[in-house]
């Protein structure tokens, strides 16, 4: 029985990676074919009686997973930041740019102030000591040294340094 599910196996694989045809089905269906092989999975493992491994395997997971629960909050942030969020390239405030109501982007490449404010939390007029916080309270759950990015510290620091340039 093994044998002839590997053989099945190898059948499939060549197949997926001979035509590429089936690997644009296979794309348009990947959450299909994810859920599919989970379920068989769970049915193999309780036929066999083998189940109690994967409540194990979740009971190791949850602590974990748990512990960055709380990270979850910036996930529309990052969105914003990498451009994959659903309102990526919508303001926040739903200004159009193009009617005027708000300023084009800049062509240097550096943040607007609205932009600034929006990723520290804070208003545009905010003091240096609120901004001060609110970059501190952001970079010390998003340094790379605590598992964030290169690049959303980065864009923390560049957002502080927009907010405070007027200041100084």
């Amino acid at each position: 029985m093994m044998r002839l599910v590997s053989l099945a196996l190898i059948i499939a694989a060549l197949a997926f990676l001979l035509s590429p045809r089936l690997r644009r089905r296979a794309r348009a269906r990947a959450p299909m074919f994810i859920l599919g092989a989970v379920a068989l999975t769970a049915i193999g493992l309780a036929i066999t009686g083998r189940l109690n491994w994967i409540f194990a395997a979740i009971s190791a997971a949850l602590p974990a997973i748990w512990r960055f629960a709380p990270l979850l909050r910036f996930l529309p942030v990052i969105a914003r930041l990498t451009g994959r969020g659903r309102d990526a390239g919508a303001s926040p405030r739903g200004d159009d740019p193009a009617a005027g109501n708000a300023p084009p982007p800049r062509r240097d490449g550096r943040m607007s102030r609205q932009e600034a404010a929006d990723m520290l939390g804070v208003e545009t007029d905010a003091d240096r000591d609120s901004v001060m916080a609110a970059h501190r309270r952001l970079i010390q759950r998003l340094h790379p040294d605590r598992g964030g990015t290169d690049y959303l510290a980065s864009r923390l620091n560049e957002a502080r340094d927009v907010l405070l340039e007027v200041q100084r």
